[in-house]
């Protein structure tokens, strides 16, 4: 199949395409011109210059494909304003709206856990048939959500889409990328206290979600979509995980929301004064506040797929990050 892919330097889409070019399949990556190609490249996958927010950019690479794969995203809370809209909503609108224009016969979102706003508050598992909250705790999950939803109109005119959406994820490569850089710091000991020690997310390994990825292009119908979530684990019971394998000491201090919020109010005049960012946006810990737990059943079932949990997927992670292979090529 010849598979057009945006996002496909990050983290995620990076090893979606080296997956999908090692089967076989003629991958078209979009780049914008900044971005690291070399892995795409050597994996033999032909790398479209062009970006999301410029619609035109995106016609040579697309035009001919059997599967459109959206995996673009702006995640970055301190970044340029207006970029995070400018990726997450128009550009999901450019992708989907020239897809449906080109006639391309299947598109896959890759969409994340953001777009609910969060899981039950009572800390039950939420599925793909759970009430979004009135409320987004972040820019991200309400340009996720509005990307995802412009992407669902072009559904509604006969664009044939399948939606997945990750939650947390973690696993080589990458050292920096996806929630390493949480387990990163929590390995060394940079934490000096949980936030929202009882909230619940689910992580999933990176492996595992590629190849979730990739059983949907194989068996999914039209209008199917999928939770690839992995296990749930409380912040607290996460840093013990981290301590129990070789790690720092997890953090014995728990802070509560509150608490931390009024902390960030009144030292982040203080780290603007001396050019420096607050330790946690407060958006950041609006996030912090829910639970990101999610049941990914329907996967297993109907795609009979195997994710790892953490005590398999916690060792590669931490051996990989504690030995700082793959810095360079992450």
């Amino acid at each position: 199949m010849r598979i057009f892919v945006t996002g496909a330097t990050g983290y995620i889409g990076r090893q979606l395409c080296r997956r999908l070019a090692a089967e076989g399949h003629e991958v078209r990556a979009l780049s914008r011109p900044a971005s690291r190609t070399a892995p795409l490249v050597e994996a033999g996958v032909a790398v479209f210059p062009g970006d999301v927010t410029e619609r035109a950019s995106l016609r040579e690479g697309m035009s001919g494909a059997d599967w459109v794969i959206h995996a673009a995203a702006d995640l970055d809370l301190n970044g340029p304003p207006g970029r995070m809209e400018a990726v997450n909503v128009a550009g999901s609108e450019n992708v989907a709206s020239l897809a449906f224009r080109l006639g391309v016969p299947r598109f896959l979102s890759v969409s994340s856990v953001a777009y609910f706003g969060g899981s039950p508050d009572d800390g039950t598992p939420g599925n793909e048939d759970t009430p979004v909250h009135a409320t987004f705790p972040t820019p991200y999950s309400d340009t996720k959500h509005r990307g995802e939803r412009a992407i669902r109109a072009w559904a509604g005119r006969g664009l044939n889409v399948v939606t997945v959406y990750p939650s947390l994820v973690y696993g080589p490569p990458g050292k920096r990328e996806g929630a390493n850089a949480i387990l990163s710091l929590l390995w060394r000991g940079r934490v000096p206290a949980l936030v929202g020690a009882e909230r619940r997310t689910s992580w999933v390994y990176l492996e595992d979600l590629v190849d979730g990825m990739v059983r949907v292009l194989a068996r999914a119908e039209p209008g199917s979509a999928y939770l690839l979530a992995g296990e749930a684990h409380t912040v607290r019971d996460l840093a013990r995980h981290v301590e129990a394998l070789g790690g720092a000491r997890a953090p014995r201090r728990e802070v509560s929301i509150p608490l931390a919020r009024l902390f960030v109010r009144l030292t982040g005049p203080l780290y603007r004064l001396a050019g420096r960012r607050p330790p946690v946006p407060l958006s950041q810990l609006a996030s912090l506040e829910r639970h990101w737990c999610f049941d990914d059943a329907r996967a297993r079932r109907d795609l009979d797929w195997r994710r790892r949990g953490l005590d398999e997927g916690l060792p590669a992670t931490l051996a990989y990050l504690a030995a700082g292979e793959g810095a360079s090529r992450a």
